[in-house]
């Protein structure tokens, strides 16, 4: 789930033209190496709470400039982001649930 959600980031700042490659979105966008979502994809593995936060805060920190220009369709689009960034707490807070989970912590 974690993962499906940062691809959707991806494609969705690709759409708006916030990003251009996949080694933009991984180093500026999660703080990780250019081929960090491909070792995800290759490996099965979900991504890090680090780099699903630092992604989130990235969101929040565009959401809030995009609304400094006060048009309509950047609103728009900070509304979108804004959605995006909800999701990736959503997914960290579900990583954690499965972690205590696994461990036998009752929550």
């Amino acid at each position: 789930m974690a993962k499906m959600i940062l691809e959707q980031v991806r494609d969705r700042l690709r759409a708006a033209g916030i990003v251009k490659s996949d080694k933009q979105f991984c180093e500026l966008w999660l703080g990780k190496s250019e081929c960090y979502l491909r070792g995800l994809r290759f490996n099965d593995i979900s991504p890090s709470a680090d780099a699903l936060a630092t992604c989130a805060a990235q969101l929040a920190m565009t959401a809030r400039q995009l609304r400094g220009y006060g048009k309509d369709k950047h609103s728009a689009w900070a509304e979108e982001l804004d959605q995006l960034r909800v999701a990736c707490y959503g997914a960290m807070d579900a990583q954690a649930l499965r972690k205590l989970e696994r461990k036998g912590i009752c929550v």
